[in-house]
């Protein structure tokens, strides 16, 4: 079994790198998006919606800002959706995105995080569900290939898949496991290819190892008194036990999710939210 990577990044870099800095209307007497006495960009800029290029966003509402050093972009340079939250943060050198990145969910949730060099990740990458957890945490080599021990997650953080890569192929044991931290399958890989005269399956409960808490990629629950919650990602609960809301809340809004209504223990409706505003609703008797 082949167990292939996802590698979205490339084509957020393709998009970002397309996208030139605009004047922002401010004057060359402000502090931002100054050109010198060649017309060569320098310093703080911000990329505004003033013309309409940008869909989804409001007239002169903030899309990416960074620095310019002699017209080329230079260090962290940060895009945002529409609804105002972080798009992706991408460290520039010479105009050329290379070094740490971070992605994030149109919630505001980080989504992919590691290093992007010569077009290629390079040492630890992470990949997370929406819910904060971690669905992978890989590493890769100079070459651009997985190497050495990988992991994946299940969504609810118990540990999926462990077993080591080499030049970007599967080698040696990989363990695969239930959502209870119970082991599924082992299958031995040389070259990539699976070994079939060695795979052992396991019925779910029967076998455990130290190695489903040891890489638990559960994050650490946010410590919120009762009735109350944060910024960020929240779930919210009901007396019964049955989730309320979930979603991405700011100053006590619920900005992108979901909220509930029950009737005698079930959901009969759930209204969606999208930029703190109610999109509609599924499940309406």
């Amino acid at each position: 079994m082949r167990v292939k990577g996802i590698l979205t990044y490339v084509f957020v870099v393709v998009a970002f790198l397309g996208t030139s800095a605009q004047s922002s209307g401010i004057t060359s007497g402000d502090s931002l998006n100054i050109r010198d006495a060649s017309n060569q960009k320098q310093g703080w800029w911000k990329v505004l919606n003033n013309d309409g290029k940008y869909k989804g966003y409001d007239s002169n509402q903030l899309v990416e800002e960074g620095e310019y050093l002699n017209n080329k972009k230079t260090g962290v340079w940060t895009k945002y959706y529409p609804n105002g939250n972080k798009k992706h943060e991408l460290t520039f050198a010479n105009n050329i995105a290379n070094g740490y990145a971070k992605i994030y969910y149109r919630s505001g949730q980080l989504q992919e995080e590691g290093i992007w060099k010569l077009n290629k990740w390079q040492g630890q990458y992470k990949y997370y569900y929406e819910n904060g957890s971690m669905k992978y945490d890989w590493d890769y080599n100079a070459s651009g290939k997985r190497e050495g021990q990988q992991k994946y997650f299940h969504e609810n953080g118990v540990l999926q898949y462990l077993g080591d890569w080499k030049g970007g192929k599967e080698a040696g044991e990989l363990v695969e496991y239930y959502e209870d931290g119970s082991i599924k399958a082992k299958r031995y890989f040389d070259g990539g290819n699976v070994i079939a005269e060695k795979t052992v399956n396991l019925v779910s409960g029967k076998e455990f190892d130290d190695n489903v808490k040891k890489y638990s990629g559960k994050p650490v629950p946010k410590q919120v008194a009762r009735g109350q919650f944060v910024d960020g990602y929240n779930k919210l609960m009901n007396p019964d036990g049955t989730v309320s809301k979930e979603g991405t809340f700011k100053d006590k809004r619920l900005i992108d999710g979901k909220v509930y209504v029950y009737e005698n223990g079930q959901v009969v409706q759930t209204i969606v939210y999208e930029d703190g505003k109610r999109k509609g609703a599924e499940g309406v008797q």
